[in-house]
């Protein structure tokens, strides 16, 4: 008798095509990170009076990485000719799933400001920030990963 679940059950593991077809599509992965990255954003924030500015240096460390592991693996999927309207895909994508987490989680009195929490006022400011800081981070990574992986594939031609 077989112990694997069947191929329609919730527990079965995608296959490694699955994963890849995921990571292709610009509006899925850049999707669902801006909806991690607000709910994490939201949680991390959640702590302030309990942790000191270490779990918060981390916290935003962890962030940033996640940001730039999903960009990766989108990417690398792509030729290198093909980035720039990629990566510009991936922030305008990424920064409205975190707008529209953003709204939900204002609605639900749940969005952190400082030591209280957003309003309605304060959406487009939290907006402004997020795109600027997402265009500069995952711009410059993406800018610095095209860098090494030009030399890297100049390195193997013939």
């Amino acid at each position: 008798m077989s112990s694997a679940p069947p191929s329609g059950s919730f527990l079965a593991i995608p296959k490694a095509g699955a994963w890849r077809a995921f990571s292709r599509h610009t509006l899925e992965i850049a999707g669902v990170t801006g909806v991690v990255l607000r709910l994490y954003r939201a949680a991390v924030l959640s702590l302030d009076s309990v942790a000191g500015w270490q779990v918060f240096l981390l916290a935003l460390i962890v962030g940033v990485v996640l940001a730039c592991g999903a960009l990766t693996w989108h990417l690398s999927n792509f030729p290198l000719r093909r980035w720039p309207a990629r990566v510009a895909s991936f922030v305008g994508i990424e920064v409205a799933a975190e707008f529209g987490t953003s709204s939900m989680l204002i609605a639900l009195r749940r969005e952190p400001l400082g030591s209280g929490l957003a309003t309605w006022a304060d959406w487009w400011s939290l907006a402004g920030n997020t795109l600027l800081e997402r265009a500069l981070v995952l711009g410059g990574y993406a800018g610095l990963l095209a860098v090494a992986t030009w030399f890297v594939t100049r390195r193997r031609a013939p």
